[in-house]
């Protein structure tokens, strides 16, 4: 008997210990919030626009707010030069559109096809790069190929990597 009550003194005590650990542990974790979710058409929505923002950039020579949208590590296929580049060399371009001071620079996207998949959206589009004399006659038009893929990385959309080239 006094080994039946010693046993139960036992389980009595480790059930309390146990609660109160538990307990300790509920107040002092982090609760976790789940996470809204975004349809696919959303996030190709939210690419698009990023696309947009991209060529804004272009059009204002803000190469700062330019960079700012490709990832650390980002690496690509771009039109211009001849091999990949890295995000250090991703905004040499934009100065060259602007560099007759005649001509103002315009474009046109053309959006051809976007895929969500999971958290990475791949984005498909052409880029009608126009120059304009000051009677806004065409003076010079190309047509360029674009892919960039997009991440959201704490909270922030970024090109993981892409690709350009101009169209026949």
């Amino acid at each position: 008997m006094k080994h039946l009550i010693s046993i139960t003194v036992i389980v009595l005590f480790s059930s309390i210990i146990m609660t109160g650990c538990g307990e300790n542990e509920k107040t002092t974790s982090k609760e976790v919030l789940p996470t809204p979710t975004l349809s696919k058409s959303q996030m190709e929505g939210e690419a698009w626009h990023m696309e947009e923002l991209y060529w804004k950039y272009v059009q204002n020579i803000d190469t700062v707010a330019y960079k700012a949208l490709w990832h650390d590590d980002f690496i690509g296929y771009p039109s211009f030069g001849n091999g990949v580049s890295n995000k250090s060399k991703i905004a040499s371009w934009i100065p060259d559109l602007h560099k007759d001071p005649d001509l103002k620079f315009n474009y046109i996207l053309h959006k051809k096809a976007s895929n969500a998949i999971e958290d990475v959206i791949i984005v498909f589009y052409d880029a009608d790069e126009i120059w304009t004399d000051k009677q806004e006659e065409i003076v010079k038009k190309e047509t360029f190929k674009f892919t960039h893929t997009w991440k959201k990385i704490d909270g922030q959309w970024v090109i993981l990597g892409g690709m350009a080239a101009k169209k026949d």
